[in-house]
């Protein structure tokens, strides 16, 4: 949802919480995929933590990338009141 995707954005922008944007023109093989094309209006937005090895017993990701993840997802829904409007612009 670019309603999401721009709420996001705004906080990292906000909070100086570093952020980058990766599109991706295929499925992601998350949740996000079966919400998005069930069209029922549920605004989504997917955040990744960077990681190597995805799926392995030898995952790996930077516990700073853990901890400023988690406060990105934290602040954005901090920034979410009853005014917040999900409606696609």
């Amino acid at each position: 949802s670019p309603v999401v995707f721009d709420l996001i954005r705004d906080t990292a922008r906000t909070k100086k919480i570093p952020y980058s944007v990766h599109a991706v023109g295929r499925d992601t093989s998350t949740n996000a995929d079966a919400i998005h094309i069930a069209r029922e209006g549920v605004a989504t937005a997917l955040i990744s933590v960077p990681n190597r090895y995805m799926h392995s017993p030898n995952e790996m990701v930077s516990l700073e990338d853990v901890d400023k993840t988690a406060a990105l997802l934290a602040e954005t829904c901090k920034a979410v009141d009853p005014k917040t409007d999900f409606t696609a612009r």
